[in-house]
């Protein structure tokens, strides 16, 4: 069985591309689709692997691909506007990634800021635009949005669960 752990979301399913099975996906990171072993798709509650026959880029950020088994309009389309996920093992390394942290891996850390203090802690991201957020719980029950910036974020302390951050007043006083 496959764990979220195990698993990183890259992007997600469109509408399928003819009538042979093909469908459209958009990557929202730097991989390339030919150099992994299968995709996960969440069906049901499990995650499912499906491996890939064909990979074509058809723009900078979307491609069109084949997957065993699916080889109708119709299977295809039970796929449309699902997440994608790939094995982390299938990540590339990155020698410039500083601390190798994705936003999903700090869910349940601790948001300390140099000005404001705590403001909470994360319990989700949104990653359904193209600038992914941290969803975070404050003391007092509120959800603030926080871009996942590089200048907001001072530092990442794993071994505590915290991310410390300067984050603009403008920023935390969005949803009052």
């Amino acid at each position: 069985m496959i764990r979220l752990s195990e698993i990183v979301e890259v992007g997600r399913f469109n509408k399928p591309h003819g009538i042979k099975g093909e469908i459209s996906v958009s990557i929202n990171t730097d991989i390339d689709l030919n150099d992994v072993k299968c995709v996960i798709v969440p069906i049901d509650g499990i995650f499912v692997p499906f491996f890939l026959q064909t990979v074509r880029p058809k723009t900078a950020d979307t491609s069109l691909i084949t997957i065993d088994g699916i080889d109708s309009e119709e299977k295809a389309q039970g796929l449309a506007n699902r997440p994608l996920f790939i094995l982390r093992s299938d990540l590339p390394d990155d020698d410039n990634d500083e601390d190798g942290f994705y936003a999903s891996d700090l869910i349940g850390f601790k948001v300390n800021d140099m000005t404001h203090g705590v403001i909470g802690e994360i319990s989700d991201i949104n990653d359904s635009t193209q600038n992914i957020l941290f969803i975070v719980k404050t003391p007092d029950g509120k959800e603030l949005m926080i871009p996942v910036a590089d200048e907001f974020i001072l530092s990442i302390d794993p071994e505590n669960e915290t991310v410390n951050t300067d984050i603009p007043s403008e920023i935390l006083t969005l949803n009052d």
